[in-house]
């Protein structure tokens, strides 16, 4: 009889669970298998403008203003109407080589979960996202994502909603 590899859960699973939030693991390399990716997903009924991806940006030119916003991994932001849209003077992205000082996290791994619990930045969603009953987010950890319901997550992280393209 083989034993059944238990999986580590990470961080932001377990903020999950200890906010009673219903989730689904996925494990996609979407940063290794890109387009692949998504069409597994879509194989799978995962709808691929669903699925977020989780970029940082940095307002004012202040190293201390920084702020997520959450979009479909297929979408652009377009810097000035965020900054329009927050009443910034301007936005831009954060430096990726600084993320894990930022953030905690590497670049492919940031996640709106963990990064509203531990640096308590604003968390902004496209919100073209309201189409979607659930989305998919970073898990914390590079090729690993969770499947949970929008709205409860928006809630859980103190999320809003932003125009953040045409």
């Amino acid at each position: 009889m083989t034993k059944k590899k238990k999986i580590k859960k990470t961080n932001e699973e377990r903020i999950l669970d200890q906010h009673g939030v219903d989730y689904q693991e996925t494990d996609f390399d979407w940063l290794k298998l890109g387009e692949s990716a998504l069409a597994q997903a879509e194989a799978e009924g995962i709808p691929a403008k669903s699925i977020l991806k989780t970029i940082v940006l940095q307002a004012n030119g202040s190293g201390r203003d920084y702020l997520v916003i959450c979009l479909p991994l297929e979408y652009e932001i377009d810097l000035k109407i965020v900054a329009a849209e927050l009443g910034k003077k301007q936005v831009h992205l954060a430096d990726n080589k600084k993320l894990i000082q930022i953030t905690g996290y590497v670049h492919g791994a940031n996640t709106p979960i963990g990064i509203s619990f531990k640096q308590g930045f604003p968390i902004y969603f496209d919100e073209r996202i309201k189409d979607f009953p659930e989305v998919s987010v970073s898990a914390g950890k590079v090729g690993r994502s969770v499947r949970v319901n929008q709205k409860e997550l928006v809630k859980l992280v103190k999320g809003k909603y932003l125009k953040v393209q045409k």
